[in-house]
């Protein structure tokens, strides 16, 4: 039977180094400013034919 080694109790567990800033993916960010976009066009074409 092997023998079980005690992980050092003070060291920062791996998981925990992954910490940050909670932000949108560039993708993410990229697919808003799309739809953003889309949204502005349909709407100044919707603008552009009432004729006001």
């Amino acid at each position: 039977m092997p023998i079980i080694k005690l992980r050092n109790p003070v060291a920062a567990s791996p998981v925990l180094r992954k910490g940050g800033a909670h932000l949108k993916s560039k993708s993410s960010q990229r697919a808003l400013r799309k739809k953003d976009t889309k949204q502005a066009v349909t709407e100044w074409k919707q603008e552009k034919g009432r004729g006001d």
